[in-house]
């Protein structure tokens, strides 16, 4: 490793770990982002003017214009929910279904439904907070406990496992040529092995709560409807929930999820009409585009520096010690997929780049005897590990939309999103592949 490498590796790591400590100091990611893009193409001796101004921003741009009316339309969509009361019905249904006791257990089945149904992360948060708000409510639990078990309902397992339609499955599918449930039986138990994780740590964590005498407590921003308030019947208020579902995943339809959000939210509106305040209706849809545009601005500008570290001298010798390690080629999958999601702060696209990587070495592997579809999932399982890191753009938004912080919720977002998912893939599906491949 030459000294350029070394102080390029010094500069990303300074870089992420000053992304860290600024994010818990409550500085806007629009200010960090730029700093730390700066600070890596001075260790790195990119460019600084083409760096920030092409690179950064090229990258940052990409990502806007990429997921822009997913940010709106999600946003709609849920406030729709919210101001209609329907969120609160659901959450009612789902309440009295499985009981305040077992609130987490319901907050992570609603996510994850989601989450396997195909639609985008940043859509679920905005569907299932409301309804995880009226969970908390009945169990009488803190709102900062709500981002860990959420997150983990739609982060991991759901967004990583057999049979998904989610980025990490669909990514692997097109450049391994492996079907949706590949992996199958080490993606079971590892999924397994991660809901209930997940489950019995957020119980835990919310018993503790309870033993230091906090409450629930209604955030201020958002519009409370009460329980003796009109609202529309639970049947009613699933139907626009389950048409997006459907004309987004059944086979011959598979609408573009844009399309599926827009006949959602006519739909809700439809359906819903008679319960939405009139007079509120105006400052209803221009809270949601506010807040969608800050939400997607904190997330792109974290993305924007992931495309300057893939121009480093250190990411270019990383990928190419994982592509002539000597190590087990399923070991290097659920490695390297951290890895990758680790520095780019994103599963999606850590995963995408991996195998842009080291597609062909994986081929090779294959070649070897290696099984293909093992790899598959040990990649899917490895990006939703250490891509959960502070600078993902993806948690500022959800502690943002969730009017929390990092101070305060990350912590169980660690443990739900990063500690498991990774002990799950390192010690349940990789000791799996391994003994089976």
């Amino acid at each position: 490793m030459t000294a350029s490498i070394m102080i390029s590796g010094l500069g990303v790591i300074c870089a992420l770990a000053g992304m860290a400590i600024l994010i818990f100091k409550r500085i806007s990611p629009i200010i960090i982002g730029p700093l730390a893009a700066l600070l890596v193409c001075l260790t790195s001796r990119l460019p600084i003017l083409d760096g920030i101004k092409e690179t950064y921003l090229t990258g940052v741009g990409g990502f806007f214009t990429s997921y822009f009316l997913i940010f709106l339309l999600g946003n709609i969509f849920g406030n729709i929910y919210q101001n209609s009361g329907a969120a609160a019905s659901i959450g009612q249904v789902i309440s009295r279904t499985f009981g305040a006791k077992r609130c987490m257990l319901a907050c992570l089945i609603s996510a994850a439904i989601l989450s396997y149904g195909g639609i985008n992360s940043f859509v679920i948060i905005f569907s299932v907070y409301p309804i995880a708000l009226k969970l908390f409510e009945e169990a009488d639990l803190p709102t900062y406990l709500l981002p860990g078990i959420v997150c983990g309902g739609m982060w991991t397992f759901a967004m990583t496992g057999p049979f998904t339609p989610q980025i990490p499955n669909v990514v692997s599918m097109e450049y391994l040529g492996t079907p949706a449930y590949a992996g199958l039986l080490p993606g079971l138990c590892g999924a397994a092995v991660m809901c209930v994780s997940i489950v019995l740590f957020m119980n835990y964590c919310g018993r503790k709560a309870k033993e230091r005498g906090e409450h629930f407590h209604w955030p201020e921003k958002v519009k409370r409807v009460e329980d003796d308030e009109d609202k529309p019947p639970f049947v009613l208020a699933i139907i626009p929930i389950v048409v997006v579902l459907l004309l987004f995943n059944l086979p011959g339809i598979e609408l573009d999820i844009v399309v599926c959000l827009l006949v959602g939210i006519i739909l809700a509106l439809i359906l819903f009409w008679k319960h939405l305040p009139r007079s509120e209706m105006l400052e209803m849809f221009n809270s949601a585009a506010s807040s969608s545009i800050m939400v997607i601005i904190n997330t792109a500008v974290i993305v924007g520096f992931g495309s300057v570290v893939k121009e480093t001298p250190f990411y270019e010798f990383a990928t190419l010690v994982l592509k002539g390690s000597d190590a087990n080629p399923y070991v290097v999958a659920a490695i390297g997929a951290n890895v990758f999601a680790g520095l780019l702060g994103s599963a999606s696209g850590g995963i995408a780049l991996m195998y842009e990587t080291l597609s062909d070495t994986f081929m090779e592997y294959a070649a070897e005897g290696y099984n293909l579809e093992y790899i598959h999932r040990l990649c899917a399982d490895g990006s939703g590990g250490l891509d959960s890191l502070p600078w993902n753009g993806s948690i500022v938004s959800v502690f943002a939309i969730c009017n929390t912080t990092h101070k305060l919720s990350y912590k169980y977002n660690f443990v739900t999103c990063l500690v498991i998912p990774v002990a799950a893939t390192m010690l349940v599906a990789l000791p799996i592949c391994i003994i089976f491949g």
